[in-house]
């Protein structure tokens, strides 16, 4: 994603909504740059069925229930937060562009790698998308050296490659309308693995070509990653409460009994 402007204290908070489940996390900067988790709850919800949301007002009443909660554990008021989206309606659009300096002795600046992010934003729209964030992955300088913050670097230009993240309009809509609801404003929209992938890869598999799998309650995320480069992301409409149905269909038994066995068994 395009890099927070952190301080020690800031607090961030993250909203998921998944098939069986909503859950939002509260972490807080601590003193080493680094997102500290405060405190994390959950609400059962069954307002999404197959990815898609069948009641706004369930997810809302989920989405307030777990803000309720979290801002009782934390003895903070919480008036916003990001949101997970899931890959099936996340399209990537890779692009670059070519950023031109006045004066190679200078050095870049953070205005001039904002321009640049800018610039590698202007792509044609397609019907019935809107964009929801940019993930700048490769900067080269004029003599060909890639670096990961080129602010302070001389040089005469540089290139900027980056992933545009675009979703579904009407999807994106309905999020809107569902934290209105839940008084809670929209900080931003993000793609589930590309929130996850920080979290659960160390540092060494973030420069390798990676798959992550995260099987939900009824959909498995997708999302493919080529060293730094977010490449594809979607979503399988098949879960463990799949896996559950079926344990429970072949030994006859109940649900219950089933999702015991699968915990138990892996």
């Amino acid at each position: 994603m395009e890099e927070l402007k952190l301080a020690i204290g800031d607090i961030i908070v993250g909203i998921d909504i998944g098939t069986s489940k909503v859950s939002t996390v509260v972490g807080e900067v601590n003193n080493f740059n680094q997102i500290e988790v405060i405190c994390s709850t959950k609400c059962k919800c069954n307002g999404v069925r197959k990815g898609k949301i069948v009641s706004e007002e369930e997810v809302a009443v989920a989405i307030a229930k777990t803000i309720q909660e979290a801002e009782e554990e934390a003895n903070l008021k919480i008036n916003s937060a990001y949101v997970t989206i899931p890959g099936k309606y996340v399209t990537i659009v890779q692009n670059s562009t070519v950023k031109e300096l006045k004066d190679k002795y200078t050095g870049i600046s953070a205005k001039d790698v904002s321009a640049a992010i800018n610039q590698v934003k202007d792509i044609e729209m397609p019907d019935g998308q809107t964009l929801i964030d940019i993930v700048p992955d490769k900067f080269i300088l004029d003599d060909g050296k890639e670096v990961n913050d080129p602010i302070g670097s001389l040089s005469s230009h540089f290139t900027l490659s980056a992933q545009i993240i675009l979703a579904e309009k009407t999807y994106v809509r309905q999020l809107y309308t569902i934290f209105k609801k839940a008084a809670i404003e929209i900080d931003g929209i993000v793609p589930s693995t590309l929130a996850e992938r920080n979290l659960i890869l160390d540092a060494n598999e973030l420069t390798d070509n990676v798959m992550i799998l995260n099987i939900g309650a009824g959909n498995t995320e997708i999302g493919v990653f080529a060293g730094a480069t977010f490449i594809y992301t979607n979503t399988i409409p098949l879960g463990g409460d799949n896996i559950t149905n079926d344990i429970a269909l072949v030994l006859n038994i109940s649900l219950e009994e089933a999702d015991k066995l699968k915990k138990q068994y892996g």
